[in-house]
């Protein structure tokens, strides 16, 4: 699920009718800060499909956005329930975890997998914590025993190309990160790597397609817009490149504020 509104299909759904109107008027008034008008929407359209991955995803980012922390990381949990490794869903989790959090998350995961060895999902989980972490090698190993266990495991692919990244084998890292993104274009960190791969080579207009794909997928995350504005100045385009950069500095600093709400 990405950050753009969803398109209207359903007959049943026309006007401010259904599931995907009340997600849209929710991710509208998220992005104008009325926290309480997009909460209201959200938990309308969870009203229409309980099992909503978007509405959850939105829900959860209004609870992030007013430091209801708790509250977030329940709803963030629930979308990934229903869609595991949704980039969305588990950006948001990790944004409203602790650090202390985070650990006993990752001790949890780990106990959780010596019982499970066959479950491609938590092998991929665990092979996405163990890249966060910089256990490349490690990393590697657990997407391939996922994709082993299920080759629809696509996010592991992600992981394949960003080791792949690591140990120098580009065209490697193209091709598990095209995989990836293939069939789940919300997968920022492919997204992000690809950008960086194209803008190292010094591919800037390869680098500006994955980057203003990336800003569309996470428009609340400053790194990506920083990263659209270094190809943008590279391209020429100082007056956008100058747009992203303050963006980018608007995010960080009500992250600031939030932080020290919290």
């Amino acid at each position: 699920m990405t950050s753009a509104l969803l398109a209207t299909g359903a007959i049943a759904q026309r006007g401010t009718v259904g599931y995907v109107p009340q997600v849209n008027l929710g991710q509208h008034a998220l992005g104008e800060r009325r926290y309480a008008s997009a909460a209201s929407h959200f938990r309308t359209a969870l009203e229409w499909d309980a099992n909503g991955v978007e509405a959850h995803i939105g829900l959860g980012r209004v609870y992030l956005a007013t430091s209801h922390l708790e509250r977030a990381r329940e709803e963030f949990a629930a979308a990934l329930k229903v869609s595991p490794h949704s980039a969305d869903a588990e950006r948001g989790i990790h944004e409203a975890r602790s650090d202390g959090e985070e650990q006993e998350s990752f001790q949890e995961l780990e106990r959780v997998i010596t019982h499970e060895p066959h479950n491609a999902d938590l092998h991929t989980t665990y092979a996405e914590e163990l890249l966060e972490r910089d256990r490349a090698q490690e990393a590697k190993a657990q997407a391939i025993e996922s994709l082993k266990l299920d080759p629809r495991q696509w996010h592991a692919y992600g992981v394949l190309g960003q080791v792949a990244i690591k140990e120098g084998d580009l065209a490697g890292a193209r091709a598990n990160l095209g995989t990836a993104l293939k069939h789940d274009e919300t997968d920022d960190d492919s997204l992000l790597a690809l950008g960086d791969i194209e803008f190292t080579a010094k591919n800037y207009s390869a680098a500006l397609k994955w980057f203003r794909q990336l800003v569309k997928v996470a428009p609340e995350e400053s790194e990506g817009h920083r990263r659209l504005a270094d190809a943008l100045s590279q391209t020429g385009a100082a007056a956008e490149a100058q747009a992203e950069r303050t963006k980018a500095a608007e995010i960080e600093a009500a992250a600031k504020t939030r932080g020290g709400g919290n």
